[in-house]
């Protein structure tokens, strides 16, 4: 802050010129009168006088200024006091002109106070501070010391009151404090950095994206928070920077971009959470209908059908699973607290879960077996009639026994092959809905509102390809064997894709 004073003559203290200063004559020690009662009072010129009253201290006058001296420019003691007002909690600035160096403020429980910076040349800076009210020692101590604090002085010695030093004004010599070697407190480059942390935090939350939810939200805010936090712990008090307000205004301006975001999410979620129809198709007739109305439609087609139910707490979602197990998916099924799987004795899948980041929202999916294969040959068929037509009667019986064994044996085969396609069909299914995100997630200008979604996807991804990696390639059938190589070919190349 550029003030005049450096071009202001410098003053010199009452008590360096002369005698006849107020506050001089004011602190003079008074003479009692030994003149004996009843008899007049002679001065040296021989005129009448009024008896004195003899004092029986020496007293400081009511409102008289305590001073300080600092080792530091007007400028920067300027500075400073205008800091401590500002962001101070007991006084609160009337008026400061800078100027004249001078200042005006009040406490909250009603002392006014005066202070005036005044140059001193070589020795730095005073400053004269009066106060008026009940408080009015109490409050100047505090404010000194909290000003010496800021300064980063030894405290000073009291100047008012009995037996204090009497400053500029006094007898006693002025006390002359040295700062320490940081000097004025510079502002925090850390509340600085908070607050633009904090600016493009809330505005990230206007670009337009979807797939928002509470768990990106409350990611995305740990950075701006942590920073707003350390910048208000940096510029305490007793830190060695200051900015406290800037501080305060980062955290202010976190917490807007908080509530911004949270509005949106709320109204992503309503969107998402429309009332739907269920689907009058052949596969959705397998499943129950869940008693809530709302929610949305993912895919829907002859072989595959995929809806997110919302509004389903947790024993809605147990009833939901008990009934499609009631609808007769008991084959291979596996059940945990969060999640269902499980065939029919047609082979159609079905899988139920909940959704981890919003455990009210329940994803069904059920899909289409595969066709039903005949593995027999015509070669077996034909060694048979040869074998029963050389062995007569007796080979009749062995061929029965034969075919029921080959038709047990043919009904295996067909049932493997079919979960094997099955399989292979959902992780393709999976692959093309992770090419989807994935092309999505990387085109995205915000990538940290879809990070729980993410994290979904990845555990996915890791959950089928151990399924996939389970697989027996030396035990599939020949048939088998080409199709797991043409559904691994497409997979490959759409991954492949990802990103071009």
């Amino acid at each position: 802050m550029t003030t005049p004073f450096d071009q202001q003559p410098q003053p010199v203290p009452p008590s360096e010129g002369t005698n006849d200063a107020p506050e001089d004559r004011a602190n003079a020690p008074t003479v009692p009168n030994t003149v004996p009662a009843g008899q007049p009072n002679v001065a040296s010129d021989g005129a009448t006088t009024t008896p004195m009253t003899p004092a029986t201290a020496s007293q400081r006058p009511a409102g008289a200024p305590f001073d300080r001296v600092y080792a530091v420019s007007p400028q920067q003691l300027f500075q400073v006091i205008h800091d401590q007002l500002t962001t101070g909690a007991t006084f609160t600035l009337d008026d400061e002109n800078t100027q004249t160096g001078a200042f005006s403020f009040h406490s909250y429980d009603g002392v006014n106070c005066t202070l005036t910076v005044v140059p001193q040349g070589a020795a730095g800076a005073a400053i004269r501070l009066e106060a008026t009210g009940n408080e009015s020692a109490k409050r100047v101590d505090e404010f000194l010391a909290a000003l010496d604090k800021r300064i980063g002085v030894a405290p000073a010695p009291a100047t008012h009151g009995a037996g204090a030093a009497t400053g500029f004004a006094g007898a006693a010599a002025p006390a002359v404090l040295a700062p320490n070697a940081q000097g004025v407190k510079k502002t925090s480059k850390l509340a600085v950095f908070a607050i633009i942390w904090g600016v493009l935090f809330v505005l990230a939350q206007f670009v337009d994206v979807s797939g928002r939810s509470w768990g990106g939200l409350l990611f995305a805010t740990v950075i701006p928070a942590l920073l707003s936090g350390f910048a208000v712990y940096v510029t305490r008090p007793s830190g060695k920077v200051q900015g406290r307000v800037l501080a305060w205004v980062a955290v202010g301006i976190t917490v807007v971009g908080l509530v911004i975001g949270g509005v949106f999410v709320i109204r992503d979620d309503a969107k998402a959470c429309e009332a739907y129809s269920w689907p009058e198709s052949d596969i959705a007739a397998l499943l129950p209908q869940p008693k809530s109305t709302k929610g949305e439609i993912k895919s829907e087609s002859s072989d595959y059908f995929s809806i997110e139910v919302c509004g389903t707490d947790a024993k809605q979602y147990a009833d939901y699973v008990k009934s499609v197990q009631d609808n007769g998916f008991t084959v291979d099924y596996s059940k945990s607290a969060d999640s269902f799987n499980a065939k029919n004795a047609d082979g159609y899948s079905v899988s139920v879960s909940r959704d981890t980041d919003d455990e009210t929202i329940m994803s069904i999916t059920i899909q289409v077996p595969e066709k039903k294969e005949d593995t027999s040959t015509d070669g077996d068929a034909a060694k048979q009639d040869d074998k029963s037509t050389d062995t007569g009667t007796d080979s009749s019986d062995a061929n029965k026994q034969s075919d029921q064994s080959s038709d047990q044996k043919a009904q295996q085969n067909t049932n493997d092959s079919a979960d094997f396609k099955a399989t292979m069909d959902s992780y393709e299914a999976f692959i093309d809905e992770y090419v989807a995100f994935m092309n999505k997630y990387q085109k995205s200008d915000n990538v940290v509102s879809m990070a729980t979604d993410y994290a979904s996807m990845m555990k996915r991804y890791s959950e089928f390809s151990q399924k996939v990696d389970a697989i027996d390639e030396n035990s599939l059938s020949s048939e088998d064997s080409a199709y797991y190589t043409e559904v691994m070919t497409r997979c490959t190349q759409k991954l492949a894709s990802v990103g071009q």
